[in-house]
């Protein structure tokens, strides 16, 4: 390990750490993408929350960045992705969804190769023979990261995420889920996916029970809105989402 690796490495957490999301992409940008790519990977596991939505964001920035001159490299960053995301990788890979959701948002043809899988990481589908999707991950944290990264997705191509069935699987996870972070950001991303086509429909019920439930817990959920990383109260998200169609 070369000094000056450790070098950029300390300098690349010191701005996640010290700049605001205004301007980290600015400072980092002094680096060629490829040689940050992975210490931003790494900071998805810093234990400040807020910087590691700021690693998030400089990733899929610096992906985009990286797919612009060397798409075969951008692929390849992005497989790393879905390996950190396989079973077999062992570990949890926090934060990886949401790097996965923002390097497709800032790169409209990596999102034109990697959307479907994406969405497939909440297709919890049923059994068909002895065949079965297995992309679907089952632990709540990592469908916080998918459903949030719908939700951001959502922004610049709705269109697709209905084509790709992803607001259906999110409405099944809604249904079947006891977590509430997964609850919070499901209704967060179902409201950004409105309006609503005929052959899709919310449980009324369903939906004034989630929001009791987490009314009563006065919850809140740190997130990266596309402008800017808050704490959204439940009461917030209420009120949005009656007041959209």
């Amino acid at each position: 390990m070369t000094e000056n690796y450790i070098q950029i490495k300390k300098e690349v957490l010191k701005t996640l750490e010290t700049e605001d999301i205004s301007s980290i992409l600015k400072s980092l940008s002094v680096y060629p993408p490829t040689k940050i790519i992975s210490f931003l990977i790494g900071a998805f596991l810093h234990p400040d929350e807020v910087v590691r939505w700021k690693a998030v964001i400089a990733f899929g920035y610096f992906t985009a960045e990286i797919a612009k001159n060397e798409m075969e490299r951008a692929r390849i960053v992005i497989r790393r992705l879905m390996w950190m995301l396989n079973e077999e990788s062992g570990g949890m890979a926090w934060g990886v969804p949401e790097g996965f959701a923002e390097a497709l948002y800032n790169c409209e043809a990596l999102k034109d190769e990697y959307l479907p899988i994406f969405v497939s990481y909440i297709w919890n589908a049923e059994e068909t023979g002895k065949y079965k999707a297995d992309n679907f991950l089952e632990f709540p944290p990592a469908q916080r990261g998918v459903i949030w990264g719908i939700g951001r997705l959502a922004e610049k191509y709705k269109k697709e995420l209905w084509e790709n069935k992803a607001p259906f699987y999110i409405k099944q996870i809604l249904e079947e889920t006891k977590d509430s972070g997964v609850m919070f950001l499901s209704l967060w991303s179902l409201n950004k996916l409105k309006p609503f086509p005929k052959d899709f429909s919310l449980n009324n019920n369903l939906i004034e029970k989630v929001f009791s439930f987490l009314l009563k817990k006065n919850y809140s959920f740190l997130l990266f809105d596309g402008k800017r990383i808050y704490s959204k109260s439940i009461k917030e998200l209420q009120k949005e989402f009656f007041s959209t169609s």
